[in-house]
């Protein structure tokens, strides 16, 4: 497990915008017709409208209230309770990843428009102040991913990997959907976080939407690992019995 352990709620993308061709409204839906392929591979309508993302990836989670779409060509990590879903470049290699974590948004916010953004990004400063504090390399700014107003930030962190701490930089970006708060981060060791992960993780952002009307099975639940339970021992087979002699025949008349 890559658990991160000096930055706020395990929750939480420096680099040029990656733009969107269409406005996704809820449902994820486009003014666009959405491509055959698209659908045929069980993405929500309009992802593909996204560049970045790779449409047949969706996966609806935080208990169905968002979609998200891996980065193109990147893999799935193992699962954890410290994030929503991780993605990595490499199956082979932990970093760089992109991390989907979410939480309630701060100051009672539940939509960021274009009039609120400015609201947004004070109450997102106060609350990485206090949660981040000398942590902060960038601070908290005003951004866009396709669709969502949101608001952008750098830090440093901390992540074990092959059971040791590891000093790693994170690009971060948070948008409010449906009133929850997801937060995008691009994960790398310290001096590794390039523009490639940072455009990757702009495009998971990009494409973070409220699923579809459309049945969509998710990652199954993730259960608290247990103990296993005991075999039940085996009872002794019964001893066969002994054969019972056969009645004499009754003597004749």
């Amino acid at each position: 497990m890559h658990r991160t352990t000096s930055f706020w709620p395990p929750l939480s993308l420096l680099a040029g915008l990656l733009s969107a061709s269409a406005v996704l409204v809820a449902g994820c839906s486009a003014d666009r017709e959405e491509s055959p392929a698209a659908n045929a591979a069980g993405a929500a309508p309009g992802a593909a409208a996204i560049p970045g993302i790779d449409p047949a990836s969706r996966l609806d989670l935080d208990g169905g209230r968002v979609s998200v779409f891996s980065p193109a060509g990147w893999r799935r990590a193992p699962r954890s309770y410290d994030y929503l879903v991780r993605y990595q470049a490499t199956p082979q290699v932990s970093y760089p990843s992109v991390v989907v974590l979410a939480a309630d948004p701060p100051a009672d916010i539940t939509e960021v428009t274009a009039d609120s953004q400015a609201a947004f990004v004070e109450a997102m400063a106060s609350l990485l102040a206090e949660r981040e504090g000398d942590n902060l390399t960038r601070p908290p700014a005003a951004a866009s991913a396709g669709p969502h107003a949101g608001v952008e930030w750098a830090a440093t962190g901390t992540a074990k990997l092959d059971r040791l701490p590891k000093q790693i930089e994170r690009d971060c970006l948070a948008v409010v959907i449906d009133g929850r708060l997801y937060t995008v981060e691009a994960w790398a060791l310290r001096g590794g976080l390039d523009d490639k992960a940072r455009a990757a993780a702009r495009a998971v952002a990009a494409a973070l939407c409220i699923p579809s009307l459309e049945p969509l099975e998710g990652l199954p639940p993730l259960v608290p690992p247990s103990e296993p339970e005991a075999e039940p021992e085996a009872e002794p087979e019964a001893e066969p019995e002994a054969d019972q002699a056969a009645p004499e025949p009754a003597p004749a008349a």
